[in-house]
């Protein structure tokens, strides 16, 4: 039982159970004994009662009076009346003269044995000559929980009731870690906006003050990430127009510089492009992770934009003796299109560069109806299982297989990822069957689309057959 609630739940019946037990031993334990006055006095009055009732039947001259008897009891007692030791009514009753006796001797005028039988005999207020003796099974203490007539509908109804007080009061207790829970798995999924002290004020004040703890947490944290998405912003700015002219030094450099320094500048070159680029992407990631890559969207043709992206790669492609092949339906989705091709294009590339000699990258597009699929595998080493989930992290790299000699600036799928969720959409990776990684992108389609066209299977630049 590892639910809080479940054992909430089980534990509060439970002690509920043992209280109702508890208080059923504690009324058998105050129950009258014999030879009590109280006990003495009880069953003499119910006795006397039934009697009244059956001689005020006879003096008004009814029928069937020696069933008023019996009218006030569901036990099966045997009850009769003398008068002046001669019986009047009921059934005979053995030692009746010896308990007639004892009851006249009493100061009570009433004598009570048990022994497997309650015996009771009284001396009637009403006429001191009547006597009146009952006799019939011994009234247990526990007779109220479990007698055979009423255990059923009694015991269903202490189920009954300690079970649902039991489940409102665990459903009560728990809640209030539900919406915490819930709170956290959103939290911990990227949505920092999430308050839960407004969902917690009928809880208990220590709940509460989790709750304001909580949502100060989360303030300060999306403080904190909204400061190094501003600085991360910032200094990407303020490093292009030292890049931009950095760049013009070294091409006036080069004009003047002699042969043998070509090899420097070339490699200074390279890195300025590749410095270039990164910026370039941070500032789309900053964009994207602010919310506002789509400030301009539109209907958007799928296959004809992954057929557009996969021909631009074929020519990198083309350089690493790789081949790209393309399988694709033309669903319509609305979008940003230029982003959703930043999206594409760098599963494609990241695909190609990692991709051995003499094999392909295939990429397709699915329809279902109700979702766009694009799908790229690629056949190189693959991602270990663990590294699955973080490859889409800004800079995350695995080292051992994906190193900085195979390119790219490690913030690609980054970009796809933010990119594609903010279109409604899912990404996935996971290892395919046979070797290399596959990455799938999962985009809603718009309702009002053309009908999808059959998938072809083709390198890129040949048609169909």
């Amino acid at each position: 039982m590892k639910s809080l609630f479940v054992r909430l739940l089980v534990s509060m019946w439970v002690t509920m159970a043992i209280l109702v037990g508890v208080f059923a031993m504690i009324h058998a334990a105050a129950f009258p004994k014999e030879g009590s006055s109280a006990r003495r006095r009880f069953g003499a009055r119910i006795l006397e009662l039934r009697a009244d009732g059956a001689l005020a039947c006879v003096e008004r001259g009814e029928d069937n009076c020696d069933r008023r008897l019996g009218a006030m009891d569901t036990r099966d007692d045997r009850i009769a009346i003398y008068k002046n030791g001669a019986l009047l009514m009921g059934e005979e009753v053995r030692s009746a003269k010896e308990l007639d006796g004892e009851a006249r001797a009493a100061a009570d005028h009433i004598a009570f044995h048990t022994n497997g039988e309650d015996i009771t005999a009284v001396v009637m207020g009403r006429d001191p000559s009547l006597t009146a003796i009952s006799i019939g099974p011994a009234r247990s203490p526990w007779t109220f929980f479990i007698g055979p007539d009423t255990l059923p509908y009694r015991l269903g109804a202490i189920i009954a009731v300690t079970g649902l007080v039991s489940f409102l009061l665990a459903r009560y207790l728990s809640k209030p870690l539900h919406v915490l829970r819930g709170a956290a798995q959103r939290m911990a999924s990227g949505d920092l906006s999430v308050r839960v002290a407004s969902d917690l004020e009928g809880a208990d004040g220590e709940t509460q003050a989790l709750g304001r703890d909580m949502d100060g947490m989360a303030e300060q944290i999306s403080d904190l990430l909204d400061a190094q998405r501003r600085l991360l912003r910032d200094v990407s700015h303020e490093l292009r127009s030292p890049l931009a002219r950095l760049a013009i030094s070294l091409e006036l450099v080069r004009r003047k510089s002699a042969p043998d320094v070509a090899p420097a500048l070339d490699r200074i070159e390279r890195e300025t492009e590749r410095l270039n680029t990164m910026i370039g992407e941070l500032l789309t990631l900053s964009r994207l992770e602010s919310d506002r890559g789509l400030d301009e969207t539109s209907p958007v043709d799928l296959g004809a934009l992954v057929a557009s992206v996969a021909e631009d790669a074929s020519v990198e492609a083309e350089s690493r003796d790789v081949r790209v092949t393309t399988e694709l339906a033309s669903p319509t989705i609305t979008g940003n299109p230029e982003l959703l091709r930043r999206a594409i294009e760098n599963v494609i590339r990241n695909a190609v560069r990692f991709s051995d000699a003499g094999n392909t990258v295939d990429v397709s597009v699915r329809d279902d109806g109700e979702r766009a699929e694009v799908t790229v595998r690629d056949h190189g080493p693959g991602v270990p299982e663990e590294s699955l989930t973080r490859i889409f992290e800004p800079f995350y790299r695995v080292e051992t297989d994906r190193a900085r000699t195979r390119g790219g600036t490690g913030i690609g799928l980054a970009i796809t990822h933010r990119a594609v969720v903010l279109h409604g959409g899912s990404v996935e990776a996971k290892n395919a069957s046979g070797g290399g990684l596959e990455v799938r992108l999962a985009l809603p389609i718009e309702t009002s689309r053309p009908t999808p066209v059959p998938p072809s299977k083709r390198p890129v630049g040949q048609s169909a057959r």
